[in-house]
């Protein structure tokens, strides 16, 4: 079992998540950072007001993933067969996962002309986000030698399909003293979620158990939509832009097919605020901070607390010509967290982009020094 857990964590590079997501490129590379973005690939999910910063016919791709661990590098450590310290082990089964979450979306946006100092966009999009979390459970009686004598120690895997369809539109208002806009997503969303809990023991495969939480049917599906709102203020001269979003402002509640009121999925509000600059020629500068804490997702069947995450995130993304180069960062700043700093970059070229990011916390797996996040991005597109 050892040997199995380290195995597999080394081949994933250690491995998020109801937290505000990291949907397109630029982003991406820039921290995570992007609600004040205006040349954003997908202003459909990071603020619809950002429609009419970059007014333009713009297509745009994203594809990628991103892997997050906790404290299952302890637990590869841990013989199943020939246990000796099981406070060690109770202790890493009050709280630990693995999970992984595939992001890809398509957005499409484009202008409306109006008269006067008025004038509108619109768009849509298709997002969709997959998340497997995998984590061990229980509370192994003292004397314990052999984790298949434990009765109440359990793996468990939980699997969440997100899939959104919003429509945009966005208003623009100019004026003399800088130029005002408003937009606002009506999105469809399509939910499933599937679960299983099975006994440890010697023989137990985290590698099974993972592909199950990636592929595993879903026990309850739902059908709901969600309402974006943004707002944007693009300064004189277009050196500074303001944004802010508030996003799933119905908080749509998500059929788990489970009965407790403590397993219910509820898409909490997210609400977000950004500055951006370009002040430094071919340059633009990005901060973004949550304005209030969100939850991952850790799934159900167990009785671990649900972590909080609140970040803040900044980047800055250099262009000259076809060429654009990205890096960025990422903390969460809630108290008593121990996770490390996001570090990010991506490089664009033409069509094609390609960003990534990967934590400044690692585990040790195998003696080798991993990152316990990790994510990785291809996209692009083309506007005019």
């Amino acid at each position: 079992m050892k040997k199995i857990i380290a195995i597999f964590l080394g081949i994933m590079g250690v491995a998020s998540a109801l937290e505000f997501g990291y949907m397109g490129n630029k982003s991406f590379g820039m921290g995570g950072s992007g609600v004040a973005l205006g040349s954003t690939d997908l202003s459909t999910y990071y603020n619809p007001a950002l429609q009419g910063v970059d007014n333009d016919f713009k297509l745009s791709y994203s594809l990628g993933a991103r892997f997050k661990e906790y404290r299952l590098a302890e637990l590869s450590k841990i013989n199943f067969s020939s246990i000796d310290d099981i406070n060690t082990l109770n202790n890493i089964l009050e709280h630990n996962y693995l999970s992984a979450t595939t992001e890809n979306g398509m957005a499409l946006q484009a202008p409306l002309k109006l008269k006067g100092s008025v004038s509108s966009s619109f768009g849509v999009g298709i997002f969709y986000t997959k998340m497997g979390v995998i984590n061990f459970s229980g509370n192994i009686n003292t004397g314990t030698t052999n984790i298949d004598n434990a009765n109440n120690a359990y793996i468990n895997t939980n699997t969440l399909d997100l899939l959104e369809v919003p429509l945009s539109f966005t208003m623009q208002i100019f004026s003399g003293f800088g130029d005002f806009h408003i937009g606002a997503n009506l999105k469809y969303i399509y939910a499933g979620y599937g679960n299983s809990r099975e006994k440890i023991s010697v023989n137990t495969k985290i590698s099974d158990s993972f592909k199950n939480a990636i592929n595993g049917a879903n026990d309850a599906t739902t059908h709901t939509f969600g309402v974006d709102v943004g707002l944007a203020y693009l300064a004189p001269k277009e050196y500074v832009t303001i944004g802010v979003v508030a996003k799933n402002l119905n908080s749509p509640t998500i059929n788990t097919g489970l009965t407790t009121s403590t397993q219910k999925l509820k898409l909490d509000s997210q609400y977000r605020l950004g500055i951006s600059t370009k002040i430094i020629p071919m340059t633009t500068l990005t901060l973004d901070f949550d304005l209030k804490p969100n939850e991952e997702f850790g799934g159900f069947n167990t009785d671990f607390a649900r972590k909080k995450v609140q970040y803040i995130s900044g980047g800055g993304i250099f262009e000259i010509g076809i060429f654009d180069l990205k890096l960025g960062f990422a903390k969460n700043i809630l108290k008593g967290n121990s996770d490390g700093w996001l570090i990010s970059g991506g490089l664009g070229i033409g069509y094609i982009d390609i960003s990534m990011y990967s934590s400044t916390k690692l585990a040790i797996i195998n003696d080798l020094k991993l990152p316990t996040e990790f994510g990785v991005k291809l996209g692009g597109g083309f506007s005019f």
